[in-house]
């Protein structure tokens, strides 16, 4: 789930909302509830942050991790 997320969020430039991610991830058959639980072990790990009111941004090198 959280390589989908990632993947989601590479594709639309590096940021997203978590309702944007929601939805894409909803297309490619996951939950869009599990989007916002994903998010936040991403952010945890230091992957993700929050760049604003409801949108995330990969931190710098942080699309490689597994």
């Amino acid at each position: 789930m959280e390589r989908a997320v990632l993947e989601a969020l590479k594709e639309r430039g590096g940021r997203a909302t978590l309702r944007e991610l929601a939805v894409e991830l909803h297309r490619r058959g996951y939950s869009p509830r599990m989007a916002s639980n994903a998010f936040y072990y991403l952010v945890i790990k230091g992957v993700v942050r929050r760049a604003g009111k409801g949108l995330y941004e990969l931190v710098e090198g942080g699309g490689d991790a597994r």
